[in-house]
């Protein structure tokens, strides 16, 4: 036996469970907001314009067409949208969908990335304003919390930095590489980069100082200090819109320095993190004009926020073994995980099948016994069998 493909993995029992659980309390939170869930295929015609087309596993059918599987979710999304929800499409009516799946990306696993995982996603299509814009910030934030994590959510404004190189005459072809530049915070290769422009000096100064504009609100009046023109204030009005329609905004922080995929987002971006887990566990924005007219969302990998958890299994739930079935299910009928016993009726031999099975009791003789050590849940399941 030869085993997972370099990239992939097994999940036994008590990892998926907990996957599955932290999946259901996503889904159940968007639902709340009323997002209805969607479904994309899995197998798509490959695009090479697509935005991932590069990380694509690519296969041909019998007719050798050139196939892909899925490498992001957002574009076979804007299709959906665009076939079946033409009002949204227009902008006369807001679609919320919501989803989940797998994604695969053709990449190195020699570099500790693994090629397949599974994404969960919101978008909200047909409208684009503050209000919005906030929703989607506001439900990155709960994400994290439903996971059982602390969230902090830094927020952004690409718009604010494509203003600043317009503004500053940059050429275009410099402009995504030097966005790239600002985002990592590279100062060394935003100066090199620089150097091959004719700038003026406060542009220069602008953007090497915009990088370093991270913090708290307080950072607005900073940035309008830095970049005082027409265009680069309306876009840090922008941002401030949204930012009012938070009543708690004390999880969320700027960084005006946010500026990769300058072609693609139009407005706001934003990344999702925790304490002491240096990675992003989700991330998201505004995307008007490259995909659909108006449209923003933010899509989750689910085994990152797993990783990132303060404890990555879940409460265990007690497992009972029960070869009776009437009362199997009383129990299951009340929340209860029941294996059915296999082996026998005796108390010694429901005892015995209970510890080859991992149950923590048994029932025998219509009562129910700890199989271990640990008793806590055993005074409730008899009660529970008593109803």
């Amino acid at each position: 036996m030869r085993g997972a493909p370099e990239g992939t993995r097994f999940l036994l029992p008590g990892e998926a469970r907990t996957r599955g659980r932290l999946l259901d309390e996503l889904r159940r939170l968007y639902d709340g907001w009323g997002y209805e869930p969607v479904g994309v295929p899995a197998l798509e015609i490959y695009d090479p314009d697509h935005p991932r087309a590069r990380q694509a596993f690519k296969l041909t059918d019998r007719d050798n067409d050139l196939l892909a599987l899925r490498s992001d979710f957002t574009p076979a999304l804007a299709q959906l949208v665009s076939f079946h929800f033409p009002r949204s499409l227009h902008g006369e009516a807001p679609a919320r969908l919501q989803y989940s799946g797998e994604v695969w990306h053709a990449i190195n696993p020699d570099l500790a990335r693994i090629r397949e995982f599974t994404q969960v996603g919101i978008e909200l299509v047909g409208v684009s304003n503050a209000r919005a814009d906030a929703e989607l910030i506001h439900l990155a934030r709960e994400s994290v919390r439903v996971a059982g994590l602390v969230p902090r959510v830094e927020v952004g404004n690409p718009g604010f930095v494509r203003a600043l190189l317009s503004e500053a005459n940059v050429p275009e072809a410099l402009q995504p590489a030097l966005g790239d530049a600002i985002d990592r915070k590279d100062l060394s290769t935003v100066e090199a980069l620089l150097q091959s422009g004719n700038l003026g000096e406060q542009h220069r100064q602008a953007l090497l100082q915009v990088a370093d504009l991270y913090g708290d609100f307080g950072v607005l009046e900073q940035a309008r200090r830095i970049a005082p023109w027409e265009s680069t204030i309306a876009e840090l009005d922008r941002l401030e819109g949204i930012l009012e329609q938070f009543e708690d905004p004390s999880e969320l922080l700027l960084e005006l320095g946010m500026a990769r995929r300058l072609s693609y987002y139009t407005g706001m971006t934003f990344r999702a993190y925790t304490p002491d887990f240096g990675q992003p566990l989700l991330g998201g924005g505004r995307y008007d004009g490259a995909l659909l007219k108006a449209a923003a969302g933010f899509s989750i990998g689910v085994e990152r926020l797993l990783s990132a958890r303060l404890e990555v299994q879940a409460e265990e739930t007690p497992l009972v073994l029960c070869a009776d079935d009437v009362l199997a299910r009383r129990l299951r009928r009340a929340g209860v995980r029941v294996v059915r016993g296999l082996t026998g009726d005796s108390g010694e031999e429901l005892a015995s099948e209970a510890l080859q099975v991992g149950a923590h009791y048994y029932v025998a003789g219509g009562r129910v016994y700890a199989a271990g050590e640990d008793s806590r849940e055993l005074e409730r399941l008899r009660e529970l069998l008593a109803q």
